[in-house]
């Protein structure tokens, strides 16, 4: 590089190859306590099992059988309609 090629690429700080470690990502800046990936995941399911015990069922999974089945028709003849639809547009 000249001389003048070097002032410039020195002006523009994402360029510089070392950078301080105060301009890195937010990400960078966040102090973390050191943990293994095992770590992780037990924490996780930790988190995971504490939080299904005080979850409530879902709506669909208080319904009746039979509600399920017609829940789960009128889905997917909405689906196979919409589709339809659109096929119809592409179509005229």
């Amino acid at each position: 590089m000249t001389g003048k090629d070097a002032e410039k690429s020195r002006s523009r700080p994402h360029q510089v190859q070392d950078r301080n470690p105060d301009q890195g990502t937010v990400l960078d800046r966040i102090k973390m306590p050191p943990m293994s990936g095992e770590e992780a995941l037990r924490r996780f399911e930790e988190d995971r099992s504490g939080d299904n015990a005080t979850q409530q069922q879902s709506d669909l999974a208080q319904l009746h059988p039979i509600m399920k089945l017609i829940a789960l028709g009128g889905t997917l003849l909405m689906v196979v309609t919409g589709l339809l639809g659109i096929l119809y547009l592409f179509a005229a």
